[in-house]
């Protein structure tokens, strides 16, 4: 039972980088409307907020882990490093969701082929392993 809240909260973070990795594959901004604005900012918000919660549930994890083994910590440690992978984290996927957006994909290919790709895609630190063309290189 002392778990539930870090297994939910862990499971909602994955949801929410989910929604964020499905809204870039399936919608393009194309300019500086309201609409592009609002999407955008649905999804940072929920790509930020699905690795901060998702990466705290998983290092709540960790370290209990560790204390289970008789390795124990105060509790700054465990917090400064949360906060740290967080921070690179978000950092990195906010860099690969923009390059997601700027080379759309077609989320119907992707969903014929292989419709657990997209929702793979918003487990924390995943958008760190997708290639992304580089900017004019097409191939």
């Amino acid at each position: 039972m002392e778990y539930v809240y870090a297994v939910s909260v862990l499971i909602a973070g994955l949801l929410l980088g989910a929604v964020a990795v499905v809204t870039a594959l399936t919608y393009t901004p194309y300019g500086a409307s309201l609409f592009d604005t609002a999407i955008t900012a649905v999804t940072g918000i929920t790509l930020q907020l699905g690795n901060l919660l998702s990466i705290s549930a998983l290092c709540a994890f960790l370290f209990e882990g560790l204390a289970a083994t008789g390795v124990h910590y105060p509790i700054i440690v465990p917090a400064t490093f949360a906060y740290v992978l967080t921070h690179i984290t978000v950092y990195y996927s906010c860099l690969r969701i923009t390059d997601l957006q700027s080379e759309p994909l077609d989320p119907d290919i992707i969903i014929k082929h292989n419709p657990f790709r997209a929702l793979v895609l918003g487990v924390p630190g995943s958008l760190l392993l997708i290639r992304v063309r580089p900017p004019g290189g097409r191939r």
